[in-house]
């Protein structure tokens, strides 16, 4: 059975969570072209469809994505593939949508990595106003640039960066070394 996930992610206020069922392996070694054909459109995960849910606007990989919940598709094919959220949810997983207004659809990238026996989804780098959020299984990982409106500015004033550019000429003095206090004698 796949067993049931879900991974949460805070990023400036703004929560980006995927909810998902976690396929294996089970020693097929691979599954992209095979199991999951290509031409199809698959859910990254198993049962119900994938479900990616944002509580606030964010943008995924430059692509804008409004608040709220979407069911997650890959348009599978040898090379590019094609990332599809849609509105409609819950679905089924075979059930995948079909080409419509409203959906968000853009390219991803893939990249090769050690082999993942279990799906899984996952955010292994969390900046300020943006995080990673990786898909990966077999030996195939999807990642995608989630980023969030900041809602503190990290741009400094010019007055205030006045103040304190210049050049400045660091250098590392070593603490000098303990005293020997081997020879005093205690009272």
């Amino acid at each position: 059975a796949s067993e049931r996930a879900e991974v949460k992610q805070t990023v400036d206020g703004t929560t980006i969570t995927v909810n998902y069922a976690r396929p294996r392996l089970r020693g097929r070694a691979d599954v992209f072209g095979t199991q999951v054909p290509w031409g199809e459109i698959w859910t990254p995960g198993a049962n119900d469809a994938t479900t990616l849910a944002v509580s606030k606007d964010v943008t995924i990989d430059g692509h804008q994505v409004a608040k709220g919940k979407y069911s997650v598709w890959i348009v599978m094919a040898p090379g590019d593939w094609i990332m599809v959220l849609d509105q409609d949810t819950p679905r089924f997983h075979m059930n995948g949508p079909k080409e419509r207004p409203g959906q968000v659809r853009f390219k991803v990238r893939k990249e090769t990595i050690p082999i993942t026996e279990v799906l899984t989804w996952s955010f292994p780098d969390v900046r300020a106003s943006r995080a990673r959020l990786v898909m990966q299984w077999a030996t195939t990982a999807v990642p995608l640039d989630v980023a969030v409106a900041p809602t503190q500015s990290i741009v400094v004033a010019p007055a205030v960066g006045r103040r304190v550019e210049g050049r400045y000429d660091l250098q590392f003095k070593p603490p000098p070394p303990p005293k020997d206090t081997s020879h005093v004698s205690e009272p």
